[in-house]
């Protein structure tokens, strides 16, 4: 006489089920990992792109900021007086006077390097670089590392008529920014340039 058959009515043994919950799980680990390291690295990518939009800003605040200082030693330099404000002197003796054509000349002295670690350069003082409301300084103020300079040339433009005033050339420097001493050039770091040109009258 035969044996009797075994019916499991197609129940699954446990161990099976397991399995599959430990592969799942595995896989939702998987998933939320690489998500995570997604968020991370856009965070990070979205701070980095930030901050070099501030340190840019800075820079080109204080180029703006010693344009506006040099324009102030022209306007008192053609009056044959020296801009004596915040503590500065002997600054009328700094304008160049050699004519240049255009910002583009050849001989422009702002398009060397050297010039602007020579007797020319202006330092934009720190009193001029903080000031914030009636010449007060402005308590919130980040000091910058490297002060703004500038460099202030004769220009006679070759045209009929002539244009007669005065090129400005103004540099600003975030904070991160590596200025050669020795040099007069920015190895590294945000850096602004903006030139202005001021006519005779």
């Amino acid at each position: 006489m035969p044996a009797p058959k075994k019916l499991t009515h197609g129940i699954a043994h446990p161990t099976s089920e397991k399995g599959v919950v430990l592969v799942i799980t595995l896989i939702l680990i998987v998933v939320l990992s690489l998500l995570g390291t997604f968020a991370i690295r856009n965070a990070n990518q979205t701070e980095r792109v930030v901050n070099g939009v501030r340190t840019s800003q800075v820079a080109q605040e204080a180029a703006e900021t010693a344009l506006r200082f040099c324009e102030q030693i022209v306007h008192f330099s053609d009056a044959g007086k020296d801009y004596t404000e915040y503590g500065t002197t002997n600054l009328k003796e700094k304008v160049i006077l050699t004519n240049i054509t255009s910002e583009q000349d050849t001989n422009a002295e702002w398009r060397t390097a050297s010039n602007w670690i020579g007797n020319n350069v202006i330092d934009v003082p720190d009193a001029y670089v903080n000031k914030y409301k009636n010449a007060s300084v402005d308590p919130d103020a980040s000091p910058l590392a490297i002060a703004p300079k500038c460099l202030i040339q004769r220009i006679r433009s070759s045209s009929t008529p002539p244009l007669v005033g005065y090129l400005i050339t103004a540099r600003g420097f975030a904070n991160n920014a590596n200025y050669d001493t020795s040099t007069g050039k920015t190895t590294n770091g945000a850096e602004a340039w903006m030139q202005s040109i001021l006519i005779k009258s």
